[in-house]
């Protein structure tokens, strides 16, 4: 009789075992059945991670997880960081930096962590941004547009703002209007949008020409501020100002010059150089970047020449990767590997180089040095900063372009400013933005 009993609680014993691990994984460790989004147990999952902070190069919090009526919360402390920091939502994910470094701002979360219970820590990023920097920029910005500070010769992005932007902190009740609002707030103008390039491009023929031996800064042109007309367009200088050399059609922005030389150096030139500075492929960066697509249309006349020169033609580009031609430029000629983050923390709460051992993206020489100082050299130059600026169009808008460097002769920083819809002198709107942050700048 009492072999049977026990034979009876064996059974027991061994159906109450696998019941209890049938329960635990699909409780616990069913991953398909804890992503659904109708699992109101995800939900409160999410509410309980302590996500680690984001915070500024000199460790001022950019992010940070707080209580909040028993759950935990996602607090921004300078929204006008939020281009670069980006959200976290459990209603509508993650971007920018919250999204790149999502694994690591979640933590480590094991079968066993899960099993006890323990609360879910993340682990801390610290990002490349100036705090102060970010604010100073934002401030500047009151219309639509894009600006990125970058320092030389580390590639270190130091402010990032687009225009119009929006509030992390109130993503999820304003999520409907932000994410309908035909001015794009969500999108990332500074490394996502695409842009004529106008004027700006003129940097760019022209160290492709003088690298070339094609032209040459002091060499007399004839009728430098000429107009130029591209269909229904007229594009005309956008400085005044001596006009007898090359450098100085540069230094006022005058198209003529460099329509000219659109057409000297050829269809074939002209693509191959727009790959030398890495135009067609999307910059790397942690977060998001884009480029504009493969050229579809021939540069078989002289007008598309024109246009494609005086950067209004298929070409399109984001300030991101004009940021990145300025830093070039400024640093003697090779192209620097930008990067946002900069260090993230160990588990034992100590700061490690985010990117160590990266050899994907190494800085890359574009021009020589020499042609990048008589670049330098060529910009108009005011109070030790050097920069250049000028005008694009696209469809009814004005575009007010201007990249920069700081100080003139060994360069630290470097700026690019876009306004999408200037008012007053769009040829000097980005420049008077651009020239003011670098000169704050040498002054800190």
């Amino acid at each position: 009789m009492s072999r049977s009993i026990q034979r009876v609680s064996l059974a027991f014993l061994f159906a109450f075992g696998l019941l209890a691990l049938a329960i635990g994984r699909w409780s616990i460790a069913s991953p398909d059945l804890i992503a659904r989004d109708d699992n109101p147990r995800r939900v409160f999952v999410e509410q309980q991670i302590q996500r680690g902070a984001i915070v500024d190069r000199a460790d001022r919090v950019l992010a940070e997880t707080i209580p909040a009526s028993g759950t935990l919360t996602r607090h921004y402390p300078q929204p006008e960081a939020a281009p670069a920091i980006g959200y976290s939502s459990i209603n509508y994910g993650q971007s920018s930096v919250e999204e790149a470094l999502d694994a690591i701002l979640r933590g480590p979360y094991s079968f066993t962590d899960q099993l006890l219970h323990r609360p879910r820590v993340g682990r801390a990023v610290r990002v490349t941004i100036d705090a102060q920097w970010q604010s100073d920029l934002a401030a500047r910005m009151k219309q639509p547009g894009a600006a990125i500070v970058m320092s030389i010769p580390d590639g270190a992005v130091r402010a990032m703002v687009s225009r119009p932007s929006f509030d992390p902190n109130t993503l999820d009740e304003n999520w409907k209007s932000l994410s309908t609002d035909p001015s794009s707030p969500l999108l990332n103008r500074a490394t996502q949008g695409l842009y004529q390039p106008g004027t700006i491009f003129q940097t760019l023929l022209l160290a492709d020409a003088i690298e070339q031996g094609k032209v040459a800064l002091t060499q007399a042109v004839s009728r430098p501020d000429q107009p130029v007309a591209l269909n229904e367009l007229v594009i005309e200088c956008a400085h005044s100002g001596p006009m007898q050399t090359l450098a100085e059609a540069y230094a006022n922005a005058c198209p003529g010059p460099f329509a000219d030389l659109g057409v000297t150096l050829g269809e074939s030139e002209l693509i191959s150089m727009t790959q030398r500075w890495r135009l067609d492929t999307p910059p790397s960066l942690e977060i998001r970047t884009t480029a504009a697509p493969t050229l579809t249309i021939p540069l078989s006349t002289t007008e598309a020449l024109n246009a494609f020169a005086t950067g209004q033609g298929q070409l399109t580009v984001s300030p991101l990767q004009m940021a990145l031609v300025a830093a070039t430029i400024g640093n003697y000629g090779v192209m620097p590997s930008p990067f946002l983050v900069q260090d993230v923390q160990s588990i034992d709460g100590q700061w490690m180089p985010y990117h160590t051992g990266d050899t994907e993206n190494l800085p890359r020489r574009i021009i020589s040095p020499l042609t990048a100082r008589s670049i330098v050299a060529a910009m108009r130059s005011q109070d030790n900063a050097s920069g250049h600026g000028g005008v694009a169009f696209s469809g009814d808008k004005q575009l007010s372009w201007f990249i920069g460097l700081a100080p003139s002769d060994q360069p630290k920083y470097a700026i690019v400013v876009l306004i999408e819809t200037p008012t007053g002198n769009a040829a000097t709107e980005a420049e008077d933005i651009g020239r003011s942050v670098l000169e704050e700048l040498l002054r800190g």
